[in-house]
């Protein structure tokens, strides 16, 4: 079955694609792609690693009310976490990075998870900033305001209920009377959860991790200019912000393994709304891709060696035998 379900998304993508093609000067875009100028590739796979950087910044934050975990092996985990998800279906490199974590730490799966979801929460800082500065730089980006109030809705939301949460370590908020081995399994599961939410309860901590969350796409944003500047795109630095949103929209829902067609879809739409010729912004968004894809294949698996990533740092399931000393050490001088 999960293979029948993989088929078909290839299959999907190989239509939206073929949709896409279909209605496009395909010398053109041969023409386009053979026609990049290659000196702008190194920026932009450097700017893109960096990215991780501060997203490592970012999570050893969120992990540090539980256990100081090193930046470079976080660094590491979240590089393998991305090619996981361009190679595996499901977006499965989320839950590969929250088990080697997990195995290597020694926390709880629900504290893990929590910093992660609070990764995904944060990102809508720069998410709601780039909105708002392309809303008010372009007039053809009037249709986006719905998407820059749900991201700051989301964000206010998101960072008052943190906040609350973290303050219910002691499951203050649960239900005094609860019954059976499954509830209070749940209710220790809860006060795990609120405990991976503890950053949230520092404003400096919030300010950190607001700051490498812009940093973050800023950097991914700047790939994205590289790109189209190796392509011959003449557009504004700033639309730039907008693209990074709208790719990273288009991949959030696992509709097609690593989002192959509907990125390409979504960035030529996009483009094509900013009065960029349809083959130049159909050789950008497949150039973008695989720009975006390639050196993920290739350092993951490096990272993946050199932080001695076995199977069972990836199906740990339960705390028996917890991480060797070994494994226990690694993050923490990594």
């Amino acid at each position: 079955m999960p293979f029948a379900r993989y088929i078909a998304q290839l299959v999907f993508a190989a239509g939206l694609l073929g949709l896409l093609l279909w209605r496009t000067d395909l010398a053109a875009v041969r023409d386009e792609l053979s026609g990049a100028t290659l000196w702008w590739l190194p920026l932009a796979i450097v700017v893109n690693l960096l990215s991780d950087y501060f997203r490592a910044i970012r999570w050893r934050v969120f992990l540090r009310p539980l256990k100081s975990v090193g930046v470079r092996f976080l660094w590491g985990v979240s590089i393998l976490g991305v090619a996981c998800n361009l190679a595996l279906p499901f977006r499965a490199g989320e839950v590969v990075r929250v088990q080697i974590v997990r195995r290597r730490t020694g926390l709880e799966l629900a504290q893990v998870v929590a910093t992660v979801i609070s990764e995904k929460l944060m990102d809508t800082v720069a998410f709601s900033a780039f909105l708002v500065i392309g809303l008010l730089a372009f007039p053809e980006a009037r249709y986006l305001w719905p998407l820059a109030a749900a991201y700051v809705s989301l964000l206010v939301v998101g960072v008052i209920g943190a906040r609350w949460l973290s303050s219910d370590t002691d499951g203050r908020l649960l239900p005094r009377r609860l019954e059976g081995r499954w509830s209070l399994r749940i209710a220790e599961q809860v006060r795990s959860f609120s405990s991976g939410l503890k950053a949230f309860r520092s404003k400096r901590s919030l300010l950190i991790v607001s700051a490498c969350s812009v940093a973050a796409w800023v950097c991914e944003a700047t790939m994205y200019w590289a790109a189209g500047q190796s392509i011959g795109l003449d557009l504004s630095p700033a639309f730039y912000l907008l693209l990074v949103v709208a790719a990273t929209v288009a991949v959030s829902v696992p509709i097609t393994q690593a989002g192959l067609g509907v990125y390409e879809v979504a960035l030529t739409s996009l483009l094509v709304a900013f009065d960029v010729d349809r083959s130049q912004a159909v050789a950008f968004a497949i150039y973008a891709h695989a720009i975006l894809a390639v050196p993920y294949l290739v350092v993951g698996p490096l990272a993946a060696i050199g932080m001695h990533i076995r199977p069972r740092d990836v199906f740990y399931l339960r705390g028996s035998g917890g991480p060797t000393d070994e494994e226990q050490a690694m993050p923490a001088n990594g």
